[in-house]
């Protein structure tokens, strides 16, 4: 008996830290999670109008959440690239704007992004869409949204059922169900390292900093801050247009969301450097000029760019991205061409 209740003794001891540990995890993750976590937890604050964790936050001065059926005018949709190449205070000084794009995000997290940002507030009456081309080819940033848990679990049980439809192998991935099970729940499998780089609560300071920069931004922020840079995106490693039928689908489903709800669509190009400009393929320029000429067939009423900008290397930060100086070339441009 006396060896039982050691046994019993020690696992409690050796339990109390381990479950402390996942309380952590569970309950605390501005303490320790990287700051690509504070976009995606910002933003996803933000479409869903999460009121207290936004006042939480951000800084005193910061333009509040809009209320139930007031929806800015514009609100911007996409990747890194709408992240960072348009500055919504300056595109629209009224600030009546926003910018939602994600880093790593595709067609997939933006379709919930814009459908939670309606319901939420109501329908904008425009959305400027821009996502890297590559985007449409490469489902890269899958453990990113499955690490911030940036899907509800309703969410991310229809692109599992879509990605059965369409036999992705990268959503659908061995163990793929164990793995959403792990993020979901927080476990310390998957978030002891980054608890330990932060010492289990010190990036808390950091992360409400850049939390409230970019809610203080109206959602945009630089990716790269290089005063210029000449390697080539990630276009460039694409010799066609070899486009993720998944994400496809669901970059349809956005616009038939967005125009279904009277939203006035524009699809534009975020600019590559000179150094992509010339090692990108022809046949992945060609590919992706007839998949939007295939949009335009079928939605007559949107607006579409075809062409990619090419701006000099000293306007990006680094090889995808442009940099506070060429983010306000673009934004420039923009205001000029659009309004």
């Amino acid at each position: 008996m006396d060896k039982r209740l050691r046994l019993l003794k020690n696992f409690i001891l050796i339990s109390i830290p381990l479950f402390m540990i996942i309380l952590l995890a569970f309950f605390t993750p501005m303490y320790y999670m990287t700051e690509e976590y504070v976009l995606w937890r910002q933003e996803k604050d933000y479409v869903n109008q999460n009121v207290g964790s936004y006042a939480n936050y951000t800084k005193p001065d910061t333009i509040p959440l809009p209320k139930a059926g007031s929806p800015v005018e514009t609100l911007i949709i996409g990747d890194s690239r709408a992240k960072s190449s348009i500055i919504p205070k300056q595109l629209k000084p009224d600030g009546d704007i926003y910018n939602i794009g994600i880093g790593g995000a595709t067609s997939i997290e933006m379709y919930y992004a814009a459908g939670n940002y309606i319901k939420s507030y109501g329908a904008p009456k425009e959305a400027l869409i821009i996502f890297a081309p590559y985007h449409l080819c490469d489902i890269d940033n899958w453990d990113q949204t499955l690490f911030n848990n940036y899907l509800t679990v309703g969410e991310i049980s229809q692109v599992y059922k879509e990605a059965y439809r369409y036999k992705d192998e990268e959503i659908l991935r061995k163990g793929y169900l164990t793995e959403e099970l792990s993020f979901r729940l927080r476990l310390p499998t998957k978030y002891i390292a980054q608890m330990y780089d932060a010492r289990l609560t010190g990036f808390f300071s950091r992360n409400k900093e850049r939390y409230g920069s970019v809610a203080d931004e109206l959602g945009y922020c630089e990716f790269g801050k290089d005063p210029g840079n000449d390697g080539v995106n990630y276009e460039v490693h694409h010799e066609y247009f070899d486009s993720s039928p998944l994400v496809l689908h669901y970059y349809d489903k956005l616009l038939k969301l967005l125009t279904e709800n009277g939203v006035k669509v524009k699809i534009l190009q975020a600019p590559i450097n000179e150094a992509s400009s010339k090692a990108i393929h022809t046949a992945f320029v060609n590919g992706y000029e007839e998949f939007l000429s295939e949009i335009k067939e079928k939605y007559s009423d949107i607006y579409i760019m075809t062409e990619l900008p090419v701006y000099e290397n000293g306007y990006f930060g680094d090889n995808n991205h442009l940099n506070r100086s060429g983010a306000e070339k673009y934004t420039d441009w923009l205001k000029n061409m659009l309004y």
